[in-house]
């Protein structure tokens, strides 16, 4: 255990980013682990049209831009997931696939997991059909039909991504009212391929040979069964907090992690920011303000 860092942060989006550049230009040993692509949630995005600073830029041109801010300052950066996170006489241990890391003080920014419609077949077609990233995947439906399922502006904007390059979309959405904004649904409207359906729920996946072809859904109001014949489905619902891995008594019932002003946990030395946190507004900007908040206190807690 003679290698103990200062800090150690869990996840490279725009939150843990952020605090890491801080607290190493203040002089703290740091490191970022990220699992993934660096960016965080960003890299998944068609586009981003609400970051100040930033006018209609691609994801993941904003999420390099992210992360070339990181490697710049020279932050350590270490690729691993990470399965395990404990506390053991003062000191937190972050077991991951590759090695086992220590550090006085963690920050805990992983933000969020694409959340399933929990159907059968989900998994099985998963990379045969259904897939929950039109930016990544989309290409593979280019001209064919394609559905998109969900209410907020993560399944809009994928959406009008897919619109431009499908023959067709269908878009339905469990209420009648989108979560998302007026204007993303407008300009989704305005597309001559577009069709959205509300109010219907996903009931069945079918398909044939190990490939999605279509899928059967059911209007809420009226009960009313259609089988909308598609060769893609994007589930976008929503998301869960990526916080399987922590085994220090943080979480709350939904396996957020609440936090004070400080951005501080329940645990001593254990600070988190961003879309892990239980909050019902997720923007890039708010992540970037609680790196900023968790970094200067991280600082304060480490004087002490």
């Amino acid at each position: 255990m003679n290698n103990i860092y200062d800090t150690l942060i869990i996840g490279a989006g725009p939150s843990g980013i952020g605090a890491a550049i801080k607290l190493h230009q203040d002089g703290y040993k740091v490191a970022v682990i990220e699992k993934s692509t660096p960016g965080g949630k960003v890299n998944i995005a068609p586009r981003v049209d609400n970051y100040p600073g930033q006018q209609k830029i691609p994801g993941p041109d904003l999420a390099m831009i992210f992360f070339e801010r990181l490697t710049n300052e020279g932050v350590e950066f270490i690729g691993d997931e990470i399965t395990s996170l404990t506390k053991q006489d003062e000191v937190f241990v972050l077991k991951g696939l590759s090695d086992t890391y220590y550090s006085k003080t963690v920050y805990i920014a992983t933000g969020t997991v694409e959340r399933k419609l929990g159907l059968e077949k989900e998994d099985e077609l998963f990379g045969h059909g259904i897939s929950y990233c039109a930016l990544c995947d989309g290409h593979f439906f280019k001209g064919q039909d394609v559905l998109v399922i969900g209410g907020g502006n993560a399944a809009l904007k994928e959406a009008v991504h897919l619109a431009g390059i499908t023959n067709h979309l269908y878009l339905i959405h469990r209420r009648n009212e989108f979560r998302g904004s007026n204007k993303i649904v407008d300009e989704l409207k305005a597309f001559p391929n577009v069709e959205i359906l509300t109010p219907y729920i996903p009931l069945e996946f079918i398909e044939e040979e190990g490939h999605l072809v279509g899928v059967k859904i059911q209007n809420k109001e009226t009960e009313e069964i259609k089988i909308l014949k598609v060769n893609g489905c994007f589930p976008l619902v929503g998301q869960n907090p990526n916080t399987k891995f922590i085994e220090l008594d943080i979480l709350d019932e939904r396996g957020n992690i609440p936090v004070d002003k400080t951005m501080s946990t329940r645990v001593s030395g254990a600070f988190a920011g961003g879309d892990v946190l239980p909050r019902d507004i997720r923007q890039i900007y708010l992540a970037e303000h609680d790196g900023t908040i968790a970094s200067k206190n991280i600082e304060e807690y480490l004087s002490k």
